[in-house]
């Protein structure tokens, strides 16, 4: 009898226009943002390809310490196609440096796209199935009860030996089997899609997550139509219950939405953008004071024994005395900008942090509404949420601590190779300073244009010598856990989960106590 229930139900459902006009409905929008985000996808990882060989090049063509700053790239995520999230469908980029300590990432991408293509990629294929199969949910569940009670449909079937409990659950697995029709058919088109359109490697772990995406959807749906089974049972009168789960979805979806992030403005107090600036400009006024104390311990050599050409970071052809100072007043300066990084860096996240408080609050807000506690859950699945931006550049943090290892283990900091790649022997521009008089070192002179044509003829001489590189066969790349893995994530997802759970159950439950003490005419 069970299985004749849940048979009749499914087939009522299947027979009507409303699942009809969805299954269309959903199948264009999600194909097309599929597609969109497939192109979207296809593009951003041209971006990352670029921009990691530019990262090779310039590390090839260092020649001094100066130059060495590693930039991070990593690639789009996937199974962004289908989950945009906060942080899109772009890969991500963080500069490696000694004197600052990055908060986050940035989007990697060259955006070419009209404002209507950018519309359309931001309906993601998540998005669709939250606003269009919720929106179904309830279309087909409001008078799942109310319905066949105005009808005297319900009275017939209790009439026979059926256990109201079992009536409830045939109607419960029948609906959802009649939403799971439509999903899983847009799911299976955008699989497809994203199959043949975009160039993409899905891994083993990146097929995991589409099977848990597709559970997760499955179970949300089926959550929405439990709901609206609930308001079925309150109310008599169908009309009443549908507009009761029409006022529910736009409050609980569209309007929860907007009004989220304007309450969270509202709860953080943000601190003045103006306060930290000040604050930065106190740190530079103190570099340049303790340089400043420094030079007067240490005073230069003299500005002929400087004279040299600086060129992309580099310095070539200065004195070897004026050298040493260099070096020395060098080890000085990154010390203390190491120094100041620290503060800096906390100085930035007690500016960011409450943006990034706020973030969060929207994300743990969304848990007290079905379709945006689905959504945050989705972005989890894709690695797309806020938190896995920071987890990003926690890795990068991590990354920069390994890069000054690197660093002091090859004496970088304290050596002449920071700022110049001339050798030991090289002739400097002007080889005997105190012997030539202040006219004869002026730009204009004979002498200095001799001297700069040689310079350039070394320039021309220096390009092509292989030995001026830095061998940085050993520079530690960037690896490790960068992308959150899927027990990671799914530690994140485990309050939402408990949630759509526990209101799938208690919507049940309330339901069946409703159904159990109905008194039917």
């Amino acid at each position: 009898m069970f299985v004749t229930l849940v048979r009749k139900e499914l087939l009522g459902h299947l027979t009507t226009f409303r699942l009809a006009a969805a299954l269309a409905f959903t199948v264009v929008l999600t194909s097309l943002t599929t597609f969109i985000g497939s192109l979207d996808y296809e593009r951003n990882m041209a971006a990352y390809e670029r921009e990691a060989r530019r990262v090779r090049e310039d590390l090839e063509k260092a020649t001094v310490w100066a130059q060495v700053f590693p930039r991070i790239v990593v690639p789009p995520q996937p199974l962004s196609i289908l989950c945009r999230g906060t942080l899109g469908a772009a890969g991500r980029t963080m500069i490696v440096e000694v004197g600052r300590i990055q908060v986050a990432s940035w989007p990697l991408t060259e955006s070419v796209d009209s404002q209507v293509i950018k519309s359309l990629a931001q309906i993601d294929f998540a998005t669709a199935v939250a606003l269009l199969l919720s929106f179904l949910a309830i279309v087909l569940g409001f008078d799942g009860i109310s319905g066949e009670r105005e009808s005297g449909t319900l009275l017939q079937i209790l009439a026979h030996p059926v256990p109201r409990s079992r009536l409830l659950a045939a109607k419960l697995a029948g609906g959802s089997l009649a939403l799971w029709v439509p999903f899983a058919v847009a799911f299976t088109l955008s699989l497809l899609i994203i199959h043949t359109t975009g160039d993409v490697a899905l891994s083993g772990d990146d097929w995991v997550r589409l099977a848990l995406f597709f559970l997760l959807t499955c179970l949300f749906l089926t959550e929405v139509y439990a709901l609206s089974l609930l308001v079925s049972c309150l109310v008599r009168r169908s009309e009443t219950a549908l507009i009761v789960c029409l006022l529910a979805w736009l409050m609980g979806g569209v309007g929860y939405m907007s009004v989220l992030p304007s309450a969270a403005r509202h709860i953080i107090a943000e601190p003045p953008y103006q306060e930290y600036q000040d604050q930065l400009e106190e740190l530079d006024e103190e570099l340049e004071e303790s340089l400043a104390a420094w030079e007067e311990r240490h005073p230069s050599p003299g500005e002929a024994y400087l004279k040299g050409l600086e060129r992309d970071g580099r310095r070539r052809y200065a004195h070897p005395k004026g050298y040493e100072w260099l070096a020395r007043r060098q080890a000085f300066e990154l010390e203390k900008r190491l120094e100041l990084a620290d503060r800096r860096y906390r100085l930035l996240w007690a500016n960011h942090e409450p943006l990034a408080r706020e973030a969060y609050l929207v994300d743990d807000g969304s848990i007290l509404s079905p379709l945006t506690n689905y959504q945050v859950l989705s972005y989890y699945l894709a690695r797309s949420s806020l938190d896995d931006s920071f987890y990003m550049a926690r890795a990068g943090r991590q990354y920069r601590q390994t890069f000054l290892d690197f660093l002091r283990g090859r004496n970088a900091f304290g050596d002449r190779r920071w700022f110049t790649d001339d050798p030991p022997d090289q002739e400097p521009l002007l080889p005997d300073p105190e012997a030539l008089a202040p006219a004869e070192r002026a730009g204009g002179s004979p002498y200095m244009q001799r001297r700069l044509e040689w310079a350039a003829e070394q320039e021309r001489l220096a390009a092509s010598d292989p030995q001026r590189r830095l061998d940085l066969s050993d520079l530690p790349p960037f690896g490790g856990r960068w992308r959150r893995d899927l027990g990671a994530s799914l530690v994140e997802m485990a309050p939402g989960l408990l949630v759509l759970v526990l209101v799938l159950a208690a919507a049940v439950m309330a339901s069946l106590h409703c159904l159990l003490r109905a008194d039917l005419p």
